[in-house]
C-alpha cells in the first residue's frame, strides 16, 4: 500500500490540471446548458453499464416474465402484453444503474480511477463537477423511488439504494475483494427480480418459488466471477489502493480463480434447469471459450 500513495498523490496533484483542460474542450464542442450537452453527460454517466447491466437485465426480465409460470405466478403469460413493457424493464434498470453511477463517480477516488480507465467519464473529462453530480444524485433519488411505485419494482431499487450506500460511502467496494463481491452479488438479484416484475406487470404477479432459487444462482455466479471486470482496471484500481483480486491474488491466479467458476457454472446452470444432456453441450462450450481466453489472452483490450 505504501507505494501506491505516491502514486495517489501524483494523481490527485494533476486531477486539477486534467480537470480546468478538458473542461475547455468539451465546452468547445458543445454549449454547456444545451439540452444535449445534459443527454449525452447523462449517457456517458451509464454508458460503460448499458451493456453489462441494462441490456442483459431487460432480456432477462422480459424472458422470465415470458417463461409464465417456469418463474412467475403467471399461469397464461402473452408475450405482446409483456413485450409491450420492454421500455418500462428498460427505464427501470437505466434509472437504478444512474443513481449507483452516480453515487460512486462523485467519489474523489473513483474520480482518480477513471482518470485512468474511463477518461471519457462525465467527471474526469470535466463535463461536470463533483458537487453537480451530488446535486444531480439528490434530485435522481427520489425522482427514481417515484417511479418505481407506479412501474414496480420498487423494493427492489430500495434495496440497491442501501448496497449503492455500503458499496460507495460506507467503502465496502474498497474493504475487500469478498465484501464488494458480495454486495455485487445482492445488486444483480435485485435487478433480475426487479426487472421481472416490471415485465410482469406492476402488482399483477409475483416470482415462484424456482425463481428465487435461480436467483440464488444468478448471485453465486457473479459473486465468483465478478472478478472479471477487475483484469482491465488494474491500473486505476492500484491508483486508488483497491484491493482487487488481481491485484491481491496476481494476474495469473486471479484468472484461474475466474476460469474455474464459469467452467462450474456452464455445468451447474444446465443441471438446475434439467435440461436434456445434448442441450448442456452449448453452455459448456460458450463457457469454454470464456474460460480459455481468460487463460490465454492477457492484454487489457482482450480482457475487455
Amino acid at each position: 500500500m505504501s507505494s501506491q500513495v505516491p502514486l495517489f498523490q501524483e494523481h490527485m496533484a494533476a486531477m486539477g490540471d486534467i480537470f480546468s483542460e478538458k473542461t475547455k474542450i468539451q465546452n468547445s464542442h458543445e454549449a454547456p446548458e444545451s439540452l444535449q450537452y445534459h443527454l449525452r453527460t447523462l449517457w456517458l454517466t451509464t454508458r460503460n453499464d448499458l451493456k453489462s447491466i441494462v441490456i442483459p437485465e431487460t432480456v432477462f426480465g422480459i424472458f422470465s416474465a415470458l417463461s409464465g409460470p417456469v418463474l412467475t405466478t403467471n399461469q397464461t403469460p402473452y408475450p405482446l402484453t409483456i413485450l409491450k413493457r420492454l421500455p418500462l424493464v428498460v427505464l427501470w434498470n437505466w434509472v437504478n444503474v444512474l443513481i449507483f453511477d452516480l453515487a460512486n463517480q462523485r467519489l474523489t477516488s473513483s474520480v482518480i480511477e477513471d482518470s485512468i480507465n474511463k477518461p471519457w467519464r462525465p467527471l474526469p473529462s470535466g463535463r461536470i463537477t463533483t458537487t453537480q453530480a451530488r446535486r444531480l444524485l439528490l434530485a435522481v433519488l427520489p425522482i427514481g423511488f417515484i417511479i418505481t411505485m407506479y412501474i414496480g419494482g420498487m423494493e427492489e431499487t430500495v434495496a440497491m439504494m442501501a448496497l449503492t450506500w455500503m458499496y460507495n460511502d460506507l467503502g465496502g467496494a474498497d474493504e475487500s475483494y469478498l465484501v464488494r463481491n458480495v454486495i455485487n452479488a445482492f445488486g444483480f438479484m435485485c435487478y433480475s427480480s426487479g426487472a421481472t416484475l416490471v415485465a410482469c406487470g406492476h402488482g399483477q404477479y409475483t416470482l415462484n418459488l424456482e425463481a428465487y432459487q435461480w436467483l440464488a444462482m444468478v448471485g453465486g455466479i457473479v459473486l465468483t466471477t465478478l472478478q472479471m471486470q477487475d483484469m482491465s482496471d488494474q491500473e486505476g484500481d492500484q491508483a486508488r489502493g483497491r484491493g482487487t483480486i488481481p491485484l491481491v491474488l496476481g494476474d495469473s491466479a486471479a484468472r484461474w480463480s475466474i476460469a474455474i467458476p464459469v467452467t462450474f457454472w456452464s455445468l451447474a446452470c444446465p443441471l438446475f434447469w434439467k435440461l436434456h444432456p445434448y442441450m448442456r453441450i452449448l453452455p459448456l462450450l460458450l463457457g469454454g471459450i470464456v474460460s480459455l481466453r481468460v487463460l490465454l489472452l492477457r492484454t487489457v483490450d482482450s480482457d475487455k
